[in-house]
């Protein structure tokens, strides 16, 4: 007590892939980006209805992109399959069985940091309620309509959601 103490934030950590596009590109760190994220996915299921779009664009909109395998994006992950099977699911049925979640990891498993056996729980959960999981992977550049890996192969969406850890802020660099 009595010593004064300084709080800061800090920013998403990217990690620079070329042609960065923030069109499809989504963080969660405050309300509004939630918002924005609800709203994106209701819109791309609204497109995706639509008797005048082609099967491969409603695939493209219908692809849930989380790039990140850490507690946000397994959170993230599950809350949006939740989302997405119980609420639009209802609201849109002939769309019920179209979506795709793709969680892509650069490390060899999901949760890496944690335990195995919390690993593994997860894993078989994601395998059980279809959610694609892309481990040894890492996105090379995010492209307006596509994410290209390090693979080479190209995933087609309307929809990343981005938690690779956090950073500091610039300024804070400068004080250390």
């Amino acid at each position: 007590f009595g010593v004064p103490g300084v709080a800061t934030d800090e920013e998403n950590r990217v990690h620079n892939p070329s042609g960065t596009n923030k069109h499809n590109l989504f963080f969660l760190k405050q309300l509004e980006q939630a918002r924005s994220i609800r709203n994106r996915t209701v819109e791309c299921f609204e497109r995706a209805s639509s008797p005048f779009i082609s099967n491969e664009e409603r695939e493209r909109l219908l692809t849930f992109l989380i790039v990140g395998g850490g507690p946000t994006s397994i959170e993230f992950a599950s809350e949006l399959y939740d989302f997405l099977h119980h609420d639009l699911s209802r609201w849109y049925p002939d769309l019920s069985d179209k979506y795709q979640i793709v969680v892509v990891e650069a490390g060899n498993h999901l949760l890496g940091a944690f335990s195995e056996n919390l690993s593994s729980y997860v894993e078989k959960k994601f395998k059980k309620r279809k959610i694609v999981t892309l481990t040894g992977e890492s996105v090379q550049e995010v492209q307006m309509n596509s994410v290209v890996l390090n693979s080479g192969k190209h995933l087609r969406t309307e929809f990343a959601f981005w938690s690779t850890g956090n950073k500091e802020l610039d300024f804070v660099k400068t004080w250390v």
